[in-house]
């Protein structure tokens, strides 16, 4: 089995005092196609911008392309960003 492009393993997502999201579990390995879904307020986009590193995450351990997403500096968050594929469905791709 190939290494996961993205681990997190018992990660708590808080999103300024409020926890967000708890024990999260996930991977996406290489060739993996992933649709992100669930109710509105569920945490979908605040799952989304830990990926990126725009929400901070912590217990656990939260891997995003060999970065440790609780110890990367800001300054290789750009370069990561750069890394990481994400259309979102308000982008308005088509016309």
């Amino acid at each position: 089995m190939e290494e996961a492009l993205i681990k997190y393993t018992n990660v708590n997502i808080r999103q300024q005092e409020h926890e967000v999201l708890e024990d999260i579990n996930f991977s996406i390995c290489p060739g993996d196609f992933v649709y992100l879904i669930g109710k509105v307020g569920s945490g979908k986009s605040t799952f989304l911008k830990s990926l990126y590193g725009e929400v901070e995450t912590n217990g656990g351990s939260a891997y995003v392309l060999g970065h440790d997403m609780q110890k990367i500096k800001r300054r290789h968050i750009p370069e990561l960003r750069r890394r990481i594929g994400i259309v979102f469905q308000d982008f308005q791709l088509l016309t």
